[in-house]
């Protein structure tokens, strides 16, 4: 057998993602550029051809020298360490030289755009940035062993990472919001509609519930309820968004009644979660990340569940807030396609989303693992799951650029009380305009 040659672990200053609450609003500034089809179908040929020579390489039973660099969050070092060692003694065909610096999600695209020669060979990048840097040719086509996931992915997951039929991310872990409640104050079922919610009498000094209406990644959740789409259907057209419809009005006057309600706490700063923590709140939204401090301050009062129904018009329609996920990518010009291809799929595997969910509490995406009783027991794995499967894909075209911060002035604005229901109207037109551009051209 052939002596393994482990490089040293390398860390770098840590820049740790905004992965969760601000998972969104980041995604902006990775998603604004627009990428060209022609630069596309050039790195597609390019990797290839690429692929097919290490593929061709690797056949003649000839080990190559791998040398990789691999960018993870802080919190993915040890774990990822090991999986790379692992990974090398299962492979006689590599011989693996590596370093990990931490980079996190959010800033990897970035550092990649701006230097891709010496940007890492496999990082960690949220779905909702990967068709723009596909777009721009700057990321290998995931197409080595990527088969053994696939049965065991949810259709969701691998529509967020395949672009013009190819994938080009390895999907490990949802990232969305879903809603906590205190079970002293609100049962089972009463989370299961705003409406009750708001309409049940805590007492002096609580709030009934509590959200995030200026933040553009919590106030589509109204909008994509009532039947808006943003970017189409299947969040493709750049041409389109409907937020300022007959449907996208009724919503947004739902948003003015819940903002101008004294039983409503808007999340600002973290405000709503320690209300929640101090025990004056009934239900916020947030994601996994609270888990941790949220049970420490509440214990079993603590409960979890998709985000709940609202009705407008007099139909009850149901909150789908944007879902990405955490994904895993190969840079376009990595000078070792197969190997890290291979590597980046083995660091989505069973076995390695098991060790993130028992490691840090990342939720399994895979099938297996999330449906399985360990994850079924876990409330909060559980919600996160439940409203992973009513949310909608959050668009990965360049113009999703477009949507962040005309969103967030729309919140704001009713929030503030400048847009109210006599001005709502072109206050959502011009939303739209800011969006798409379509009314100005």
């Amino acid at each position: 057998m052939k002596l393994k040659k482990l490089g040293a672990l390398m860390m770098t200053t840590a820049v740790t993602a905004g992965v969760l609450a601000g998972c969104g609003s980041s995604n902006a500034s990775e998603t604004a550029a627009q990428g060209t089809e022609a630069e596309s179908t050039a790195a597609d040929s390019t990797t290839a051809s690429d692929t097919a020579e290490a593929t061709e390489e690797a056949a003649t039973g000839e080990t190559e020298a791998v040398n990789l660099k691999i960018w993870v969050p802080e919190e993915e070092v040890d774990i990822t360490d090991q999986m790379v060692k692992d990974f090398d003694a299962a492979h006689d065909e590599f011989d693996i030289t590596y370093e990990i610096a931490v980079v996190g999600i959010d800033e990897a695209p970035q550092a990649l755009e701006t230097d891709a020669d010496t940007a890492a060979d496999i990082f960690y990048t949220p779905s909702g940035g990967v068709a723009d840097l596909a777009g721009k040719g700057l990321l290998l086509p995931i197409t080595k062993d990527f088969d053994t996931l696939t049965g065991d992915l949810p259709e969701s997951a691998i529509n967020a990472v395949t672009i013009d039929g190819l994938t080009y991310a390895v999907p490990f872990s949802p990232n969305t919001y879903f809603m906590y409640y205190n079970k002293d104050l609100l049962t089972e079922d009463e989370v299961k509609s705003l409406d009750t919610i708001m309409a049940k009498d805590l007492g002096d000094g609580k709030w009934n519930f509590s959200t995030q209406i200026t933040n553009s990644w919590y106030i589509e959740s109204f909008f994509l309820g009532n039947g808006c789409t943003l970017f189409g259907a299947d969040g493709k057209d750049p041409s389109d968004c409907t937020f300022n419809d007959a449907n996208g009005l009724a919503a947004a006057e739902y948003i003015v009644d819940l903002a101008t309600s004294s039983k409503y706490l808007e999340d600002a700063d973290g405000v709503g979660g320690s209300a929640f923590k101090e025990g004056n709140l009934g239900a916020v939204t947030s994601g996994a990340w609270s888990a941790p401090e949220f049970k420490d301050a509440l214990g079993d009062s603590l409960g979890a569940v998709a985000l709940p129904t609202e009705n407008i018009g007099g139909k009850d329609v149901q909150l789908s807030n944007f879902v990405d996920f955490k994904t895993i990518t190969v840079k376009s010009n990595t000078a070792h396609p197969l190997a890290a291809q291979q590597l980046a799929v083995y660091m989505a595997n069973p076995d390695s989303c098991l060790t993130r969910y028992n490691t840090q509490g990342d939720v399994p995406v895979l099938k297996s693992l999330s449906e399985s009783e360990e994850i079924k027991n876990d409330f909060v794995a559980s919600a996160l799951n439940d409203q992973a499967a009513l949310a909608t894909n959050q668009p990965s075209i360049p113009k999703m650029g477009d949507y962040w911060d005309p969103a967030k002035a729309l919140g704001e604005g009713i929030y503030s009380g400048d847009i109210n229901k006599s001005n709502l109207q072109e206050n959502l037109d011009a939303l739209v305009d800011s969006i798409t551009g379509t009314l100005t051209e």
